[in-house]
């Protein structure tokens, strides 16, 4: 991994802010916006920026669609995420939340990294968000994968009832562990507001893919395993989180804050465009169950713009390739 010096590290967070402080820019218009299905993660996608700074660009790039994490603050290896940090947010900062979130046609959150998830969906349904993610969550030590999922059913049916009352959905976010405890999770909730997120890239972290030792046979077990679950969970499907997958000995850690991910392992929340998911695979999938729902975009990457719109662009591609739809 290379890491960049204090000094530059200071200097990357002047250039960003320098650029937020320049005039704001409208909304992408006509043919440069993306279609309103393709969200960008205006959190995850942008460490390191000004939270204003990050949403002002999703607009510039020609977003039509945005999702954030309510805080508080939180890291990724880009750095600091521009987090709503909502609970304790002023007034006047919150009004201004709104308004620049204004313009934007499908607002989504993320849960937080701590456990106020009453809290999550009181700040999305203040913002307008539609969909709030939440992890599957781990089995306790001693717990069995039954004991596991009805444990967790019964919170997510708990959530659910809040998520109704909040006027809000629910997608429960799949991490690691069997893919199958996944599948059965989401099925057992049973509950009108809660279904799946997807997370493409996480797929890859499946116990059943992680067994692989080939790595030809690993990454289409990536593949295999993704197309599994989508076809299992198809009506419950709520949204999808869109990014590739490389193996660790691809990548170059230039430019990043922090490397967290291990040698050997594969390195996930990569552009679109490289790596070893087969989204027209995906694509043909998605056709096969009549998904028309959306698809965020969570990549961290150091060129963070030009990946975002590289990326952007190819889900365009498939979508009027696979799913056209109204702009």
């Amino acid at each position: 991994m290379v890491r960049p010096a204090g000094f530059v590290r200071k200097v990357l967070s002047l250039v960003l802010l320098l650029a937020c402080a320049l005039p704001r820019l409208a909304l992408a218009s006509g043919s440069n916006r993306f279609d309103p299905r393709i969200v960008v993660s205006v959190t995850g996608c942008f460490g390191g920026y000004d939270l204003f700074c990050a949403i002002e660009a999703a607009g510039r790039l020609g977003f039509q669609s945005v999702a954030l994490m309510p805080g508080p603050a939180a890291t990724n290896s880009l750095g600091e995420l521009p987090t709503l940090n909502w609970y304790v947010a002023a007034d006047a900062r919150r009004r201004r939340v709104k308004e620049s979130l204004r313009p934007f046609k499908h607002i989504s959150i993320h849960q937080a990294w701590d456990n106020e998830w009453r809290k999550w969906l009181d700040c999305a349904a203040d913002i307008g968000a539609e969909i709030v993610t939440i992890h599957d969550g781990a089995p306790a030590r001693g717990e069995d994968a039954a004991q596991f999922i009805a444990k967790r059913a019964a919170f997510f049916r708990q959530v659910g009832d809040y998520a109704q009352q909040r006027r809000v959905k629910i997608g429960i976010e799949n991490d690691d562990g069997p893919t199958e405890r996944y599948i059965r999770l989401v099925k057992a909730v049973a509950h009108p507001a809660v279904g799946a997120t997807i997370d493409v890239g996480h797929c890859a972290f499946f116990d059943e893919v992680k067994a692989v030792n080939d790595a030809k046979l690993r990454l289409a077990k990536v593949n295999d395993t993704l197309n599994h679950v989508v076809r299992e969970l198809g009506p419950l499907i709520r949204l999808f989180h869109i990014h590739n997958v490389k193996r660790y000995d691809e990548m170059v850690f230039t430019g990043f804050a922090l490397c967290r991910w291990k040698p050997g392992s594969l390195v996930d929340h990569r552009i679109v465009t490289e790596g070893i998911v087969d989204f027209r695979r995906l694509f043909g999938t998605l056709k096969e169950i009549g998904y028309r729902g959306p698809l965020e975009l969570e990549l961290e990457e150091p060129a963070r713009e030009q990946a975002l719109v590289a990326s952007a662009r190819r889900l365009g591609d498939l979508l009027v390739e696979f799913l056209p739809g109204p702009k």
